[in-house]
């Protein structure tokens, strides 16, 4: 089954950074010290839905840094969110059961609330992935205080999302609907972009549902099921946090976008780019879909104090 850009794209930071920091330990000490490169990374998949992603990380990043590093692949989803089928966990722990099943997967993959604290322990992940789950977040304060206490010092924190400042909506395929906030507004756009046959419904009348209907299960949707935040949004609420960000890796994932499109292999391993290149880039990538979060809680100031 071909994987999406986005599983190759979380895979290719994941590759860069690990290598980057091994490049970075040679270079310090003239050849690589076994002992002070980690042997095994540690990755979360927070929201794992399928655990289609685990299944990709696990066969994909051997292969990218060799076998002689082990990966630990960790995951949850929420039960009492509407994103997922009430019976999605059964299917993705059997799943996952059935394609690697030398890993007793019901002690790695968890069920459990959006208010629950993650029942992993601190300083625990090298990296805590995620992969077009934070537009469905309700509570990003208690989310990012999460990922902080589980995330080692040295760790990173990489998650692929698309901002409220994107155009077209990819859900359900209409432009701007994710900034209405008016709910019978929200619902009467719908109906009015449905008429005008953007979206899914051109697809979904034929199953018997009214444009009526649609609309307001739409609606519905983008109201209670998504969350989008600004760029400035996200910002205030990863410094309050305490957590360094950078959107460092965005326009690579849609120059592998293009690539697949094109027909080329993707490309697993990054380069720093001109950063006024970088900066002009970002601008429009943002307005077109998905940016890349990367995280780190490695404060050097907040460490210096307390000492």
């Amino acid at each position: 089954m071909k994987n999406s850009t986005t599983h190759h794209h979380l895979c290719a930071v994941i590759n860069t950074e690990v290598q980057k920091k091994s490049q970075s330990i040679q270079s310090a000490n003239d050849k690589l010290i076994n002992n002070e490169i980690p042997r095994i990374i540690r990755i979360l998949d927070m929201g794992c839905g399928n655990g289609k992603l685990m299944v990709f990380l696990y066969h994909k990043l051997p292969q990218l840094l060799g076998k002689s590093i082990e990966i630990e692949l960790y995951g949850f989803d929420v039960s009492d969110s509407n994103i997922q089928y009430s019976d999605f966990f059964e299917k993705t722990i059997g799943d996952l059961t059935s394609q690697i099943p030398s890993i007793n997967w019901e002690e790695r993959v968890f069920q459990i609330t959006s208010t629950q604290t993650w029942p992993f322990p601190d300083n625990y992940f090298d990296y805590v992935i995620s992969n077009q789950v934070m537009e469905h977040v309700i509570d990003y304060n208690f989310v990012f205080q999460q990922i902080r206490r589980t995330l080692k010092q040295e760790g990173m924190s990489i998650h692929l999302f698309p901002l409220k400042n994107y155009i077209y909506e990819g859900h359900i395929l209409i432009p701007f609907v994710h900034r209405i906030s008016n709910i019978e507004r929200l619902k009467l756009y719908i109906k009015i972009c449905s008429f005008l046959r953007f979206g899914w419904y051109k697809q979904e009348k034929h199953s018997g549902l009214s444009i009526n209907d649609f609309s307001e299960m739409r609606a519905d949707y983008i109201a209670f099921e998504t969350n989008y935040l600004t760029k400035q949004e996200l910002i205030n609420l990863v410094k309050f946090n305490r957590l360094k960000f950078s959107f460092k890796y965005t326009e690579q994932y849609y120059w592998n976008k293009i690539r697949s499109i094109l027909g080329y292999p993707c490309n697993y391993k990054y380069k720093t780019k001109n950063f006024i290149l970088d900066s002009l880039l970002f601008s429009i990538c943002v307005r077109v879909s998905c940016i890349t979060l990367v995280l780190e809680k490695n404060n050097i100031w907040e460490r210096s104090t307390q000492r």
